[in-house]
């Protein structure tokens, strides 16, 4: 799906569902400048659902007005959000990058948070545990699963660190995106 398409489903409807078959960045940011906001992400892999829900708040309906006026005007959504005089910046966010740090925002909320990587290091360190205990006849087999047994224990807190300070950077991401908002006003085009 194209963004021209995207943008003509987000009518106004409380909630919008697409099919697409790539990684929906670009898309989760053309729908949050629309003002809806990522409610689901269905399936996995090559085809995914991507589920936005209507976001009624001021903020959002004035960031839609604005993206809505532009593109019916110019063709350029982006502009309010990623305005020309920063779109060569090296600092600058892009939509697309905005769009990916939503999505790991979604996954990360709607995820656990730091529960699943945490989980599955202490599930591999009690496997790695008991195979060092069925494993005494056989000495550096039985060592080489006990070392790793503590050595996944032992990162079981450092990822849940590594987890959440990657979600930090993902909410600062889109904090510094928002940031760079610019809504052009009636002294900007009689000054050009």
């Amino acid at each position: 799906m194209n963004e021209h398409e995207l943008i003509t489903r987000l009518d106004g409807s409380e909630h919008v569902s697409i099919n697409i078959n790539s990684d929906g960045r670009l898309l989760v940011a053309i729908s949050h400048e629309f003002g809806y906001r990522l409610a689901e992400i269905r399936g996995h892999g090559v085809s995914i659902t991507l589920v936005f829900q209507r976001d009624d708040s001021e903020e959002a309906r004035h960031r839609a007005a604005w993206a809505t006026h532009l593109y019916r005007t110019t063709g350029a959504w982006w502009n309010p959000c990623w305005p020309p005089h920063l779109q060569n910046q090296p600092d600058t966010v892009t939509p697309a990058q905005a769009g990916a740090a939503r999505i790991a925002i979604h996954r990360f909320e709607r995820g656990g948070g730091t529960a699943p990587p945490r989980a599955v290091l202490l599930i591999g360190a009690v496997a790695a545990l008991i195979g060092a205990g069925f494993a005494l006849d056989t000495p550096w087999l039985a060592l080489s699963l006990a070392a790793l047994g503590v050595l996944l224990l032992a990162l079981v807190p450092v990822a849940g660190r590594w987890v959440l300070n990657g979600h930090q950077r993902q909410l600062a991401r889109v904090e510094r995106f928002e940031a760079q908002r610019y809504y052009p006003s009636p002294d900007d085009a009689r000054g050009a």
